[in-house]
């Protein structure tokens, strides 16, 4: 009997009809942002740009080359170069990988980036629509891909390698596939501090499952896979300097960073917001505070409307990023907090909440991406 043609299309080339819409809309978006970033760059600087190489230059700002750097040289336990202690190696480690094919970092950066946030897109949009219609699942994904600070998933950041494996971890889990999920979830670990938390969190579900059924699952103690990725990680610290948590030394020291409680880390921002020049005030006081209003909102409505796995990544990792001394990052970290992502879907069922929420999302965009691309912080 023949087989149909959705049958076909997963035998052959394991996308849907679905998968394939949202992979399409991604590389779109992906191209409309770098050459916006591009034009933006050309008006604001009087300069042309001229190659593949000078588009992607523009963009490998901040912690860029920072994982260009262990790509290319990896870790160093003396001089500057320890300074790079603090950032998670997997990403480096692909860069170096696909380098060995194409022969120039920056491109096999933004290469593992574009292959990480098209994985994202596909796994985001099938695992919402596990529990809603695949409508609402891709319109969850393109809602992350227009957020305001997406176009870190299309640079040389980390960001699309960490969110891909957290969905595909999440994706593995909700089809009973615990091995894969730890496996996926130890990468997580590997990729950045915050994907220890699968664990707890999907230690949330199998609790769930567990009250509702009265049965002890034994493959969900492939979560404790989990936390392996991070051991690593803490293994080289050692290695390298004698101390596995060298990392937060170097945080606290050299970007006054460390853990303190939430209402601290917001206090800082408060008093930036009042007290600084006006574009830093409004850049990193009042964004800042904004986006850890917008993550803890959605943490509250996920605790209410989503399964408990999806509330306790949500709390969990707004904890971890709002307990920052001195957090200017949280409008980038709001992109790890997915589930934000179909509770606006859901919003945006109304046509006058889907408006509002669009244009909001693309006019930041706009104006963040060419901040960024002219080297302002930007998060």
């Amino acid at each position: 009997m023949p087989s149909s043609p959705d049958h076909r299309e997963r035998s052959t080339l394991g996308l849907t009809a679905s998968d394939r819409s949202v992979v399409a809309m991604v590389l779109v978006i992906k191209a409309v942002v770098l050459i916006y970033g591009a034009l933006a760059f050309q008006i604001s600087n009087n300069e042309r740009v001229r190659s593949v190489a000078h588009l992607l230059s523009i963009w490998n700002r901040w912690d860029g080359p920072q994982y260009l750097l262990i790509a290319s040289q990896g870790y160093a336990p003396t001089g500057d170069q320890r300074l790079a202690l603090v950032f998670f190696p997997l990403y480096p480690w692909l860069i170096r990988l696909v380098a060995l094919i194409v022969r120039d970092a920056v491109l096999s950066a933004f290469l593992v980036s574009t292959i990480a946030s098209v994985i994202a897109g596909v796994a985001l949009a099938r695992l919402f629509a596990i529990d809603f219609s695949r409508h609402l699942a891709r319109r969850a994904a393109w809602f992350l891909f227009i957020f305001p600070t997406s176009y870190f998933l299309h640079i040389d950041y980390s960001e699309s390698v960490f969110l891909a494996l957290v969905l595909t971890c999440f994706v593995a889990a909700r089809r009973g596939r615990w091995l894969q999920a730890g496996l996926i979830g130890a990468f997580a670990s590997l990729a950045r501090p915050n994907g220890f938390l699968l664990f707890p969190a999907l230690g949330a579900d199998a609790l769930w499952e567990l009250w509702e059924t009265h049965r002890f699952n034994w493959r969900w103690l492939w979560a404790g896979l989990i936390p392996l990725g991070f051991s690593v990680y803490l293994g080289i610290n050692y290695h390298l300097t004698g101390d596995p948590f060298a990392f937060l030394k170097l945080e606290n020291s050299h970007w006054a960073d460390a853990l303190i409680g939430p209402w601290g880390g917001i206090r800082v921002n408060f008093d930036v917001a009042r007290d600084w020049d006006p574009s830093q005030a409004a850049m990193i006081g009042t964004q800042v505070l904004f986006y850890l209003a917008v993550g803890l909102t959605g943490t509250i409505a996920a605790a209410l409307l989503l399964r408990p796995s999806y509330a306790v990544w949500m709390a969990l990792n707004w904890l971890l990023f709002a307990s920052q001394s001195w957090d200017i990052s949280a409008p980038r970290y709001t992109l790890t907090l997915f589930p934000l992502f179909i509770l606006i879907a859901r919003l945006a069922r109304r046509p006058a909440w889907d408006a509002g929420i669009t244009v909001w999302s693309l006019l930041w965009l706009a104006l963040f991406a060419s901040e960024f691309v002219q080297g302002h912080w930007t998060f």
